[in-house]
């Protein structure tokens, strides 16, 4: 569905807001994805009131979360994979000559008559929301979501969320604040990109650096840590959770062989966002930044002199992580350029 007609929609019912709608179209210019996902993103809608707004209008019921958890494999073997990529669909259930299909966009026609066409099947389409389906479909099928549909605790929300919903945000922390809590922002406080910014400029030594970007992401995320690479493995530097330092996390240690997502972000120079399982490597980690596994996370590398020379890991049950994605990648462009710094000063000594 066209993003304009379905905010139309939501203006007529009353769901949304012009001032709203404009936020959410400008945010879905940056960060992709469909109208009725941002909107669930930034928490100006809940997954509930679009299912409602969507029946009511479309006249298509919307399948309950419920109805994706135990697909039956032969249901799921009846639509081609080729098919099932393509137009982004869902068997649900299969009910003699008819097939319930979960679908973003019901009104997608030429979608409904082939499948119809090639499973020779009544096809019955249901909404699912776009941040569901593609979990879905990756759970079932191994099709790769992108990188903004993750699973997280209560739905998924962006870091907008708190703005939209009228919540004040934190007054901006001071430079001041990090002697007061060296080991991360004050628990509720946010600290703006321009102190860190400030921070890190002045920052005298590799351990001032982390400090500061650890600080920043305390505020920002339920739990961060920096773990730097030697010798084929991760070793903990510093870790923060609810904006105090993590006991114990610095030398912890695992080899990246045995912590695959981690090594793909090393290898790879991409950033990895999804889930970290209960057992292995990772779900180590994330009892040792002082959180539980499974849990959602944003891992980022960070470079030095050309090469992957640490990597930051962020955890939130709050829904941030999709939002924030684009925010941790510039704060670790920003710790890279503090290592640079570091660096060169110390070649300038040494001449």
């Amino acid at each position: 569905m066209p993003a304009m007609l379905l905010g139309e929609m939501l203006l007529k019912a009353g769901a949304l807001t012009e001032a709203q709608l404009e936020q959410v179209l400008s945010a879905q210019s940056i960060y992709g994805g469909r109208l009725g996902t941002n909107l669930v993103e930034m928490g100006l809608i809940g997954e509930d009131e679009l299912a409602r707004v969507l029946k009511e209008k479309l006249g298509v019921p919307c399948i309950d979360g419920s109805a994706l958890d135990a697909i039956p494999a032969e249901v799921l073997a009846v639509i081609p994979l080729e098919m099932v990529q393509r137009y982004h669909v869902l068997p649900l259930a299969l009910d003699g000559k008819r097939l319930t299909l979960a679908m973003i966009d019901p009104s997608d026609f030429k979608a409904i008559d082939e499948i119809g066409f090639v499973t020779g099947l009544v096809i019955v389409p249901r909404v699912c929301s776009e941040l569901r389906l593609n979990l879905a479909l990756e759970r079932y099928f191994g099709i790769k979501r992108e990188l903004r549909y993750i699973p997280v605790a209560g739905g998924s929300r962006s870091r907008f969320a708190g703005a939209a919903l009228g919540d004040a945000r934190p007054e901006p922390g001071s430079v001041a604040e990090l002697g007061a809590h060296p080991g991360g922002a004050p628990p509720g406080r946010h600290v703006t990109m321009e102190v860190l910014a400030e921070r890190l400029a002045g920052a005298p030594g590799e351990a001032q650096v982390v400090s500061a970007v650890l600080w920043y992401l305390g505020g920002e995320f339920d739990r961060a840590a920096l773990l730097r690479l030697k010798c084929g493995s991760a070793v903990g530097v510093q870790a923060v959770a609810a904006g105090d330092e993590v006991d114990g996390f610095v030398g912890y240690a695992m080899a990246l062989d045995e912590a695959q997502q981690i090594k793909r972000v090393v290898q790879e120079r991409e950033l990895f966002l999804g889930e970290f399982a209960a057992g292995g490597a990772v779900g180590g980690l994330m009892r040792a930044m002082g959180g539980s596994a499974p849990a959602p996370a944003l891992v980022v590398p960070v470079a030095v002199g050309g090469q992957v020379a640490a990597v930051i890991c962020v955890n939130d049950l709050k829904g941030r992580l999709a939002g924030g994605v684009f925010e941790l990648q510039r704060v670790a462009a920003m710790a890279e350029l503090a290592f640079e710094m570091l660096r060169i000063r110390k070649r300038i000594r040494a001449s």
